[in-house]
């Protein structure tokens, strides 16, 4: 088959010849910043942090408007570090709480084993009941070495997987994502997003599976300032939210805030973001969808 497509023809440089490169295209890097610079493009690497720059420079001839330093460029990637980690200790709150909720429903309601009566669930084509099973099997074999799970299996032989509120500390939050999807009865449903102060199934469904989504994009390292996530958290017009930019961080944040609220436990969200946004700023809120009036908007007070 002939190939259709040129082959890739981009050398490797090493940090100093990248440095090079980018000085001539105009990013002013002074003696002073040198040093931290290299390390940067060592550390952290150039096509990482091509992210926090490429909206500096021009989309045809690649040159960096006038005045841009390498210094704005590590803000910009400092701010985004920061924030992603302060959105997953938000969201680690919200994470317990969340599954906290279901779990203790259905355990009262059902057994403590809930999980394994097929009854309670209406499985999807993407996502059925063996789903569920083989990943709770999955995570507990994963923790076998923790005290809880060997305590289990040390006392008991049936049911073959230990409780609820033991395998809680073991999957993903993306399992209790698809768990609240799957649940046959629309009061299950009910009753666990209105410990959360939202009475519509579809608005919880879509505001936890956004809170994965984000979640893992932070876990695991991804930009997102100037970023539109890849999920859209559904408007909930009886709080009066209704996003502007769906796909906007601040979409997210607004989601993470209002939960947050509901669980009544201590949290930082909002003092956090304020730190973030004053210690750097030279990076625009708005760039992740913050409006100016972003405290008093639906959902923050």
């Amino acid at each position: 088959m002939v190939p259709t497509k040129p082959s890739y023809q981009k050398k490797a440089l090493t940090p100093e010849e990248l440095l090079v490169k980018l000085s001539s295209r105009g990013l002013v890097v002074d003696s002073g910043t040198e040093r931290l610079a290299l390390e940067y493009l060592r550390g952290v690497g150039a096509y990482r942090l091509k992210g926090y720059w490429h909206h500096l420079a021009d989309a045809t001839t690649k040159r960096f408007a006038d005045g841009t330093t390498f210094s704005e460029v590590i803000r910009r990637c400092e701010f985004d570090r920061e924030l992603r980690a302060a959105t997953i200790a938000a969201i680690e709150r919200l994470e317990v709480a969340i599954r906290c909720a279901i779990a203790n429903l259905l355990s009262l309601k059902h057994s403590p084993h809930w999980f394994l009566q097929p009854s309670i669930f209406r499985p999807t084509r993407e996502w059925g009941l063996g789903h569920l099973i083989r990943k709770i099997e999955e995570e507990v074999h994963r923790s076998s070495g923790k005290r809880f799970i060997d305590h289990y299996f040390t006392k008991h032989d049936e049911p073959y997987l230990p409780p609820s509120w033991a395998i809680s500390e073991c999957v993903t939050f993306g399992l209790w994502s698809r768990t609240y999807a799957m649940l046959r009865d629309p009061n299950d449903k009910k009753v666990i997003c209105k410990r959360f102060a939202v009475d519509e199934p579809d608005v919880f469904k879509s505001w936890i599976h956004s809170l994965t989504v984000v979640r893992n994009l932070a876990a695991h390292h991804g930009q997102i300032l100037r970023v539109k996530l890849g999920v859209a958290p559904a408007n909930y017009k009886k709080a009066g939210i209704k996003f502007r930019d769906q796909k906007s961080f601040f979409a997210t944040a607004t989601v993470i805030q209002y939960l947050l609220r509901q669980t009544r436990l201590p949290n930082t969200w909002v003092e956090d973001l304020e730190a973030i946004f004053s210690k750097y700023p030279s990076v625009s809120s708005s760039e992740l969808g913050f409006p100016a009036t972003w405290r008093s908007e639906p959902g923050w007070s």
